[in-house]
C-alpha cells in the first residue's frame, strides 16, 4: 500500500537537528542559521546538501569516514551566504549518496531518505535529502550538486522543479571536490514562485538575449521509454508545445552520434576526475563503501591519462555539436529519467537497466555544459515523472522564464 509523506510541517532554525520523518537531514554535523530579517527570500527556509562548507560545521560528503577525516569548514560557500543575506533561513544539511557516486538515493551509513510520494520507492540521488525535504514540505527549496543527474533525478522522482545550471553559472566554491569539469551547484523547489525568486538571485540575468522560440521533441530520447511512459507524457508534451512558435519532432543524436557513445565517454571523464579527488583519501583511509560506489571507484582508479585526454577531446566535439544544434533559440524536450522512481524491492537487473538508460539521458548536459531544468508535469502509477528542457549555454534565466510559464499553464 502506498504511503505518502507530503505536506509536512515546515522546519524552523533550531540548535538541534530536526527529527524528520523523511530521514532527509544529517545529525552528527547539523547546523542551522537565520537569514537577514528582510530580503526577497524573507520567510523562506532552505536546506543544503552535505557537500558544502558552512562555517561552524564540517561537511561529510555522504560518508562517516569522510566526516571523521575532514577538517572543520573554514568559510561558508558563497551561494549559501547569498541566500542568507537575502532573507532565507538555513534549517539544516541534507543526506546524500556515499561520496555522491550514485543516482539511487541510497546511503548505507546514514539511512536512505524516503520518497514522500511513495516511501516504497527510491528517492534518487545523490541530492536525495534535498529533494525529499523539499517535496515533503519541510523546506521551501534546497541546494544540491549535479554531475550525472544528482539534482535532476531526485527532482524527477520526487515531483519538484530542479535545475542543473550552465557550467560555472553559479559559483560552487566550498563544495566537496568531485568532478571539476562537469559538476555544478543546482537547486530544487516545489513552487514556481519560490523557484523564480531563488533563480533570480543565484542565476542573475543572462548576458545576452535568448528567444527560445523553437522546441525540438527529441524522438530518440523518448524512444527509450516504455509504452506506459510514452502514453503518460503525451499531455505534458502538448502543454509544453503551446509555449513555442515552432515544434519539431526529430532525433537529438544525428550525424553519427548516439546516447550510448556519449554516456560511455562521460564515464571516462567523470571517473578520472573523481579518482583525482578521492584516490589519495581512499587509499589512505580505506573506507567501507557499498557495492555500487565501490565498483565505480574501482573502475575510476584504472582510467589512464591517455584515456582521459581522448575522452576530453570527444567531450569538446560533443559541445561543438550541441552548440550548433541549439543555436540561440532551440529548446530540447526529453525525459529526465526513463521511468518513475523504481521500487526498492525491484530486481537488481531492473535497477541496473534503469541506471544505464538514465545515464544516457542525463549525460548530455554535463558533457556540453548547457542548462537543463526538470519539471513535474507527468505522473505514472500515482507518482511523479519529470520532463526536461535543455537550452543553449548560459540561457538559464530565459529557460527558467519559459519553464515557469509552462508550469503555470
Amino acid at each position: 500500500m502506498t504511503k505518502k509523506l507530503l505536506h509536512l510541517k515546515k522546519l524552523k532554525v533550531a540548535q538541534n537537528p530536526p527529527y524528520d520523518p523523511l530521514q532527509a537531514f544529517v545529525r552528527e554535523n547539523h547546523i542551522a542559521l537565520e537569514g537577514r530579517a528582510e530580503g526577497p527570500l524573507s520567510g523562506l527556509v532552505f536546506a543544503a546538501k552535505d557537500v558544502f562548507k558552512i562555517l561552524g560545521s564540517t561537511f561529510g560528503n555522504g560518508h562517516p569516514k569522510y566526516l571523521e577525516t575532514n577538517t572543520p569548514d573554514d568559510f561558508t560557500s558563497s551561494a549559501i551566504v547569498k541566500l542568507l543575506e537575502n532573507g532565507a533561513d538555513l534549517v539544516g544539511k541534507t543526506v546524500c549518496d556515499e561520496l555522491c557516486y550514485s543516482i539511487s538515493g541510497e546511503n548505507w551509513h546514514y539511512g536512505s531518505p524516503l520518497n514522500p510520494h511513495d516511501t516504497r520507492r527510491f528517492t534518487g540521488g545523490s541530492s536525495s535529502g534535498s529533494a525529499a525535504a523539499t517535496a515533503g514540505g519541510l523546506v521551501d527549496f534546497a541546494l544540491g550538486s549535479d554531475c550525472l543527474g544528482s539534482v535532476r533525478v531526485p527532482a524527477s522522482y520526487n515531483g519538484v522543479i530542479g535545475i542543473r545550471p550552465s557550467l560555472a553559472r553559479i559559483a560552487n566554491d566550498g563544495e566537496a571536490s568531485y568532478c571539476e569539469s562537469m559538476d555544478v551547484l543546482g537547486y530544487v523547489a516545489s513552487e514556481p514562485d519560490v523557484f523564480e525568486k531563488v533563480s533570480a538571485l543565484l542565476l542573475g540575468k543572462d548576458s545576452e538575449d535568448f528567444t527560445l522560440k523553437t522546441l525540438v521533441v527529441a524522438t530518440d530520447a523518448f524512444d527509450m521509454l516504455g509504452a506506459e511512459e510514452k502514453e503518460a507524457v503525451k499531455p505534458a508534451i502538448k502543454t509544453i508545445s503551446k509555449h513555442f512558435d515552432e515544434v519539431i519532432y526529430q532525433p537529438l543524436m544525428t550525424e553519427g552520434q548516439s546516447f550510448e557513445t556519449w554516456a560511455d565517454n562521460f564515464r571516462y571523464v567523470q571517473g578520472y576526475e573523481v579518482w583525482e579527488s578521492y584516490g589519495g583519501w581512499f587509499r589512505k583511509n580505506k573506507p567501507t563503501v557499498s557495492e555500487g560506489p565501490a565498483i565505480r571507484l574501482e573502475f575510476a582508479s584504472t582510467i589512464t591519462i591517455n584515456q582521459y585526454e581522448k575522452a576530453c577531446r570527444m567531450k569538446d566535439k560533443f559541445t561543438q555539436y550541441i552548440n550548433k544544434y541549439l543555436g540561440r533559440d532551440v529548446v530540447v524536450l526529453m525525459p529526465t529519467a526513463p521511468t518513475v522512481a523504481p521500487m526498492r524491492t525491484d530486481s537488481e537487473e531492473r535497477i541496473n537497466k534503469v541506471r544505464q538508460l538514465s545515464s544516457q539521458l542525463l549525460c548530455v548536459s554535463p558533457l556540453t555544459g548547457i542548462p537543463q531544468i526538470t519539471l513535474p508535469l507527468s505522473q505514472l502509477d500515482d507518482v511523479p515523472f519529470g520532463l526536461s528542457l535543455l537550452a543553449p549555454f548560459n540561457s538559464d534565466a530565459a529557460l527558467v522564464k519559459v519553464s515557469m510559464e509552462i508550469l503555470r499553464d
